[in-house]
Parts: structure tokens; sequence; C-alpha cells
């Protein structure tokens, strides 16, 4: 996953890679958008419908290429405070994920009622606890001691792990297309309460 994160450009092959291997294997036409609920609501002969996805991820990472030469003082500025390439990488990451879902309904691995909300939620956590587990910024140990977690080593390694597999498991929930969301919060719930039992942040009032 970090190596999609770093370089989107994998992202892309891998995506365009699926469909290829997939086209075969897919009825003549497959789902290819989800409405505002993240239903299902479009669908379109797989021959266009294979690479819709795969294109967007390329137009989307050609975007970004150019935009430095259109207005470079805003982009400048996201790079300072290290938000062009998260912006970049997610918008790629998010087509690609959509992506490899819908191939996964057509192909009927995944079941067609998976929403892609709860998805990408799962998504974000797993991108979210490697993020921090590698970085980790300030502002993530003042998180930690907001919620009751020590920030002292290996309480927010630790954190990072359940967080990560709490994502995880909101992605087998989405496979199965019952319960989806519970999939995620559940494990979140729990993890918050085993991390904050074994780790709790020291409150002891300075002498």
């Amino acid at each position: 996953m970090s190596v999609l994160q770093r370089d989107p450009i994998a992202g892309i092959l891998l995506a365009f890679l699926a469909s290829y291997l997939a086209y075969d294997h897919l009825p003549e036409r497959i789902p290819v958008h989800w409405n505002a609920f993240g239903r299902i609501d479009a669908e379109l002969n797989k021959r266009i419908g294979v690479f819709l996805h795969p294109g967007a991820m390329t137009l989307v990472y050609i975007f970004f290429r150019l935009i430095p030469y259109v207005d470079r003082n805003r982009v400048r500025q996201l790079k300072d405070i290290g938000l062009y390439d998260p912006f970049r990488n997610g918008a790629v990451l998010l087509f690609g994920y959509s992506h490899l879902l819908l191939l996964g309904i057509g192909l009927g691995w995944i079941d067609r009622g998976a929403n892609l909300f709860p998805g990408l939620l799962s998504l974000a956590a797993i991108l979210a606890g490697n993020h921090l587990k590698s970085v980790r910024p300030p502002r993530f140990d003042r998180l930690l001691d907001k919620i009751g977690v020590s920030c002292a080593p290996p309480a927010p390694a630790y954190a990072c792990n359940v967080l990560i597999l709490c994502g995880v498991i909101g992605q087998a929930g989405i496979v199965t297309g019952t319960l989806q969301p519970a999939w995620l919060l559940v494990p979140l719930g729990v993890g918050y309460v085993f991390v904050r039992r074994c780790f709790p942040a020291d409150r002891t009032p300075a002498p």
C-alpha cells in the first residue's frame, strides 16, 4: 500500500492489468458508478466500462502533473504544508479502489450490495494507520493524549496497528455486503478500549 501511496503510476498500471486479466471473465454489462447513497446505479458494456476508471486515474494523474505549470504559487503552498502529494495520490487511489471493487462485483467475488462509502472509510483507516506509523506527526501525539492514550512507545505503534486491522476487517465487511459499517465501527470501538486500557495516558499532575 505504501508503494501505491508514493507512486500512483504503479496503481494506474495495476488497474489496467486487472482490467485486462478480468475482461474475459466479466459479463457483457458491468457496474461502473455509485449514487450518493453508495449504491450501484449505472452499468456499461464491458468494452468501455472495464477501462473507465483506469482512464480516469490516468487523467487525474496528468492533471496533477500539469497544474504546477498553471498555478505554481498555489501548488507550492500545498507542497509546503505537505498536502499536494496526498491530494494527488488520494484522487488516483479513489478511482483505483472503486475500480477494483466494481471488478470484484462484476466477477461475482464481491456482493452487489457493497456500499462504496464504508469501503472508503475502511481504506482511509488502513492508509491513515500506515501513514501515522511511518511519519508520526506531533498532532498524532496530541490526539492520542486527548482520547486518553499514552504517547510513549509502544502505544502509538499499537494504535496504528489497531487502526490498520480495523480497516482490513472493514474491507471484509464490504465483500460480504452485510452490516457493512459495523465491520469497521465495532472493531474500532473494541480496539480503542483495548489500547486505552493497555496504554492509558498519564494524567498525574506535575509536582
